[in-house]
């Protein structure tokens, strides 16, 4: 006779938020209230909630610690903004999901079968779509604008008849701060040529008139060799004449502003710099 076989083990309910909401209200002698099943669902309502909250604050503090970890190993300061921009856009799409997910669980939770829901969603997105083409068009720019690497926070750049300092990036919307302190609001989806002045070397040029008597070879290499003094990436070149009266000559001078600095930031020290030079050589200026 074969011995009788041990029965198996029960296995053990999966775990979820009910069924800690369960085990609570036993220990705590909630079953045997009348409106159970009310202080049930608040006390599974609430967790829901607290749930959702912790974990919105967890993946928002995890994404900005990771983000400035990787930022701050960067080789230079453009990869660190660029790994600055998508931490925000990552940090945001997180968000987007995680609300998702929560608004899901709260309406399962109602005793709404969210099957149905999950499977019109489809059809819901695509209807949301077309009336929202704007949006998408929108979003899907910003990630290429990223990926592509055509600009990041920091850098100065002409989109448009926008010129100015890129003060966010983010998954819909660009920000631009123009020299004047004006801030710019522009619409990724909208963006279709971008001039980054902040990828290489910036040229720029300036006009400086003499009275029409002056040796215009001297004065040319007075102003060659004034400018060479001012640390700029390239010797600074005065290209020639541009206007000839009986008053006055004009020439036209360019150069090169370092990395990361604006022309416009240089233009007043560099023309305050010749003047003073030209007035110490007693050269008249007109």
């Amino acid at each position: 006779m074969q011995p009788t076989p041990a029965p198996s083990p029960t296995p053990k309910p999966p775990v979820s938020t009910r069924g800690v909401v369960e085990e609570l209200s036993e220990l705590t002698g909630l079953e045997r209230l009348a409106y159970r099943q009310i202080v049930l669902f608040l006390l599974e309502f609430v967790l829901l909630i607290g749930l959702y909250i912790g974990l919105r604050w967890l993946l928002k503090r995890g994404v900005r610690r990771v983000g400035e970890q990787l930022a701050n190993k960067a080789a230079t300061e453009h990869q660190a903004a660029r790994v600055r921009s998508l931490a925000t856009i990552l940090q945001h799409t997180l968000h987007f999901v995680l609300a998702f997910v929560f608004i899901v669980s709260a309406l399962s939770l109602l005793g709404i079968n969210v099957a149905p829901i999950i499977g019109t969603a489809s059809v819901a997105g695509l209807a949301f779509g077309f009336g929202a083409q704007k949006l998408v068009k929108d979003v899907i720019t910003g990630y290429f604008l990223l990926l592509e690497d055509q600009y990041v926070a920091g850098d100065y750049v002409t989109i448009g008849a926008v010129t100015g300092v890129v003060e966010e990036l983010g998954m819909r919307i660009t920000r631009i701060r123009d020299d004047d302190g004006k801030l710019y609001i522009l619409s990724n989806g909208d963006i279709a040529s971008v001039c980054n002045h902040s990828r290489g070397l910036v040229g720029a040029s300036f006009e400086l008139s003499v009275a029409a008597a002056e040796d215009i070879a001297a004065v040319t290499k007075l102003i060659e060799e004034t400018l060479a003094q001012q640390n700029l990436p390239e010797p600074p070149r005065v290209e020639g004449v541009t206007l000839a009266d009986a008053a006055k000559t004009t020439l036209k001078i360019t150069f090169k502003a370092p990395k990361g600095q604006r022309p416009a930031q240089l233009l007043p020290h560099l023309r305050a710099t010749l003047r003073d030079a030209l007035l110490a050589a007693k050269i008249t200026l007109a």
